[in-house]
């Protein structure tokens, strides 16, 4: 009975609750931005202590909340130290590409170092029961996932990218610990191929098909264009062939075979219309034989010059081609304009913007949905396990619904977006097992300067883990 009752009790399950609220988070949201905007970005170190805290500060472990204890002095030393980085980056990229490639070199060469001094800031300064996180990876492991697996996946033409983020979680998470107890990922390479196979192969055939489709269209339409006969029916070899060397001709029913033409041994159709006349004019025929009539004769030798075609100087012929190409210019606007006035034109972008996003948010969705499950149901603390079931749908849903409701508020509707998410990621976490905080026990850590996580922040890094 009691091997019953400890097996019962080693999976219960405790779920994680985000309680923060949309109207209490606008009004910290709407103060950090308009303060940070008057002073010129220095209120900036504040606004995050204080989001970070609000929103630690509503998420619970069996009605017991996280906190964030960093020093906005700290983070504003930091943030200057970073500024003047981007700065020079910014500087050189618009001036001297030289300058921009050496800090951008110096960035790549100081990762492993930002990576590790950002993870310990913000662990360090989170705390669950009074007891505070750490990380406890080095810039020498750090290495190895932010600079060497990189450039092998370079060189493997992105073979070995999804092993690298593998790799690059599994270090995070590792690393950290919650008082002196650890978190351990387990190895999941293989399942991070299987996600990382569909994010790139099924983008890549849509690419592919983008490609081929007008390519082939444009080949008909040049196909059609060349023999447009030959197109609506079965492929004939005659109709690539020279019209002098074909056995068979067509003429008009008032047509003359030209001189050249080889009529001996050829047979001639003749296609016959009710409008045509059923015998030509002599004037025609003459024409057509190459004999002028008596007036035209007579008109051609009275006024040579009116008959014989003047020739256009040189600054006539640009003026003209000038003139076609403004006609033809203001032609394409205008049809332009008409176009984008239509209600199809509406429409069609409305649908290609919805497509666009279903792509764009379906492959993120799926991405953050599929890794972060094999992340966290895979990782474990002393005998505590974690599960999470997020779902890609739900991820395209609310990726989705964020971004409309923030473009139609000008972005008055970002504080919603945000519980949203934080909302929906606590209710898909859980923790599996008997949940007894006294056997964690801890040791004080010293402060961290919080520059590494600037630094990171400001040329966006990914500092998270799970």
């Amino acid at each position: 009975m009691e091997a019953i009752n400890q097996d019962t009790a080693s999976q219960k399950t405790t779920p994680i609750i985000f309680e923060g609220k949309a109207s209490e988070y606008f009004g910290i949201w709407i103060v950090n931005l308009l303060l940070s905007l008057i002073t010129f970005g220095i209120y900036s170190a504040w606004a995050k202590v204080r989001r970070k805290k609000y929103f630690y500060n509503n998420t619970l472990i069996e009605n017991v909340s996280f906190d964030y204890h960093a020093n906005p002095r700290a983070i504003l030393k930091g943030r200057i130290i970073a500024f003047i980085f981007f700065a020079l980056y910014a500087y050189g990229k618009s001036s001297s590409p030289i300058l921009a490639g050496i800090v951008i070199l110096l960035f790549f060469i100081a990762l492993p170092w930002l990576v590790v001094r950002g993870s310990i800031f913000n662990a360090r300064n989170t705390s669950h029961r009074g007891l505070r996180f750490d990380f406890v990876g080095t810039v020498r492991q750090a290495v190895r996932v932010y600079i060497k697996l990189p450039i092998l996946t370079g060189l493997t033409l992105g073979l070995m990218a999804p092993y690298a983020a593998h790799e690059r979680k599994q270090f995070l998470m590792n690393k950290h610990r919650f008082g002196l107890s650890q978190f351990d990922m387990k190895p999941v390479v293989k399942q991070f191929y299987k996600v990382y196979l569909i994010i790139f192969f099924v983008p890549l055939i849509g690419i592919l098909a983008a490609i081929a489709i007008p390519a082939y269209q444009s080949y008909v339409n040049k196909v059609k264009a060349a023999a447009p006969h030959a197109a609506l029916s079965v492929p004939n070899v005659q109709a690539f062939v020279p019209i002098n060397l074909q056995t068979k001709f067509v003429l008009a029913a008032n047509e003359v075979p030209a001189n050249d033409m080889p009529v001996e041994g050829a047979t001639v159709e003749r296609v016959y219309s009710d409008n045509a006349p059923a015998e030509p004019p002599a004037e025609s025929a003459a024409l057509a034989a190459g004999v002028p009539d008596k007036a035209t004769a007579d008109q051609v030798a009275e006024e040579p010059e009116a008959a014989a075609p003047k020739e256009m100087t040189a600054g006539e012929k640009k003026a003209v081609e000038e003139a076609m190409k403004q006609q033809q210019k203001q032609a394409t606007q205008d049809k332009m304009k008409e176009w984008l006035t239509s209600p199809l034109a509406w429409l069609i972008g409305l649908g290609g913007l919805l497509l666009y996003s279903f792509f764009i948010f379906g492959f993120l969705g799926y991405f953050q949905a599929r890794i972060g499950n094999l992340v966290w149901n895979n990782t474990t603390l002393d005998k505590l396990s974690f599960k999470s079931s997020l779902r890609a749908r739900d991820f395209f849903w609310l990726y989705f619904s964020n971004m409309v409701a923030i473009m139609c508020t000008f972005g008055l509707a970002t504080p919603w977006a945000q519980i949203r998410m934080a909302r929906y990621r606590a209710s898909m976490l859980s923790i599996v097992g008997d949940v007894d905080f006294d056997q964690f026990v801890g040791d004080k850590k010293e402060e961290v300067k919080a520059t590494g996580e600037e630094i990171a922040d400001m040329f966006d890094v990914d500092l998270s883990f799970g």
